[in-house]
């Protein structure tokens, strides 16, 4: 005899989604303690690459550095404002260098970073770089098509 299956429920997959991203690891330090993710949900990754595209975007409107050390900064911030229990405001590009400086100071940083898997800090950077490969591939897109169109119009006079 076949097992009967069930139709899909959202509480089900509720369910599963919060036994699998369940499991945290703990880092004690002398006064305190941080809990971080050991797997990260992909809601989250999808935010925290919402909020990567929209600091860039500010740092570049205000003409602010937005090297590769500053998109490293950036994205090591966030990872840990979404992936840990640290309690921060930290929402924009300042506030997010201040608090990574403000945790390197204080000797958290490593740590911190040491103790996420690497294969999960690994795919949060290839995100990344690959939603802002798309950006800068429609960016382009755009200007080639905006160049095209004024060929166009200097051969038409």
């Amino acid at each position: 005899m076949s097992k009967r299956e069930k139709n899909l429920s959202l509480q089900q997959v509720k369910k599963q989604n919060n036994q699998k991203y369940k499991e945290l690891k703990r880092i004690t330090f002398e006064q305190s303690k941080i809990d971080l993710d050991v797997t990260f949900r992909p809601s989250k990754v999808n935010a925290l690459t919402a909020d990567f595209m929209g600091i860039m975007q500010e740092a570049l409107t205000h003409s602010k550095l937005f090297d590769a050390g500053a998109a490293l900064s950036v994205g090591t911030a966030l990872i840990i404002k979404h992936f840990t229990s640290i309690e921060t405001d930290a929402d924009d590009y300042d506030g997010l260098l201040d608090m990574l400086r403000q945790l390197k100071d204080g000797n958290y940083l490593d740590p911190i970073m040491d103790s996420f898997q690497f294969e999960e800090v690994e795919k949060i950077f290839e995100t990344l770089k690959n939603a802002v490969s798309l950006v800068t591939d429609e960016v382009k897109k755009v200007h080639l098509d905006e160049t095209a169109e004024k060929t166009i119009e200097d051969g038409d006079r």
